[in-house]
């Protein structure tokens, strides 16, 4: 059986009160059921000129579905509220 790929919403940077980590985003999932079955998945983000940044699930964030997600490269702040696909 195959998996099926998953898609999320960016919708923020990690911060705290004097910084920001552009390495770690926080991404709302369409299916709010996975969250805890995703620790350790892949994470894609495309541009339409194809340059892909690849990340990894590393947590879940709160309670209503989100997770953690930590970037191999800094990511965007023009791409915050974008789509990505998360494949488990």
């Amino acid at each position: 059986m195959a998996k099926t790929e998953l898609s999320g919403t960016v919708t923020a940077f990690r911060q705290s009160k004097f910084k920001q980590d552009s390495y770690q985003t926080i991404v709302d999932l369409a299916d709010k059921d996975q969250a805890g079955k995703l620790l350790g998945a892949r994470v894609v983000w495309r541009r339409q000129d194809g340059l892909q940044i690849l990340g990894r699930v590393v947590a879940r964030h709160g309670s209503k579905g989100a997770v953690r997600v930590r970037w191999d490269r800094g990511f965007p702040s023009q791409a915050l509220g974008t789509q990505v696909k998360i494949l488990p």
